[in-house]
């Protein structure tokens, strides 16, 4: 059911987030979480406990799966050694969430673009992108080493917008953690929580000051006209 704050403008531009909003890769980055904690004869996480998680990046899944131990270990080469192997597997289990591509069917009939802002770095956003071929109707991704800031600073959808030639305040930002509905605020755009997406069970969304909370990617278009 969508949960309705205010009545949301017709936007100039949608932005989304990439994890947990447009592509559930929770299992993928779960598998490379296990991967890791099997290295270090630690216990495997169950998706579970591991999928609250997977918008956090790769510092919030090692410190998920390692506890306290985590300084224990060396946790440059642990954080790398997650990512050389979900980059290897990224493909395995992750799709588009139900819904996404129709949504992107209706801003093409309206020719409304999108983007894509995300923490993930640039090269395993891209490789995600290329891997589901709708996400190349993107007009722009920017991954979380592109710019110097990164979400929750609104500077990457600052640019973003910027680049796409319109005003921050006529853009969406739709996301599933607090820090894209925190951005987006600060950018001065609508902003949508995916109550879909990786949310734990203490995460208190109601909280965050999102615009519009929905179930599917389905419950927007409505708002489109």
């Amino acid at each position: 059911m969508t949960q309705q704050l205010i009545q949301l403008k017709k936007p100039a531009a949608v932005l989304f987030d990439l994890d947990g909003t447009l592509v559930d890769t929770a299992q993928d980055l779960g598998a490379a979480l296990n991967f890791v904690l099997r290295q270090h004869g630690m216990a495997e996480k169950s998706h579970e406990e591991y999928r609250p998680m997977a918008s956090h990046g790769a510092k919030g899944l090692l410190q998920l799966g390692f506890g306290e131990a985590l300084k224990d270990i060396d946790f440059g080469k642990a954080r790398q050694s997650l990512l050389e192997y979900y980059h290897e597997h990224s493909g395995v289990h992750s799709g588009l969430f139900p819904g996404a591509e129709e949504l992107f069917a209706a801003l093409e009939v309206r020719n409304i673009p999108w983007a894509i802002v995300t923490n993930k770095p640039f090269k395993l956003a891209a490789k995600v992108q290329r891997q589901l071929p709708a996400l190349l109707q993107s007009r722009l991704l920017i991954g979380g080493d592109s710019l110097a800031q990164r979400k929750p600073d609104p500077t990457p959808l600052w640019m973003t917008a910027h680049y796409m030639k319109v005003a921050a305040s006529s853009c969406w930002y739709i996301g599933d953690a607090e820090r894209d509905i925190e951005a987006g605020r600060r950018a001065g755009m609508q902003t949508v929580m995916c109550d879909f997406g990786y949310v734990g069970p203490d995460d208190k969304t109601e909280l965050w000051g999102a615009d519009l909370h929905i179930s599917a990617f389905t419950d927007l278009i409505q708002y489109l006209d």
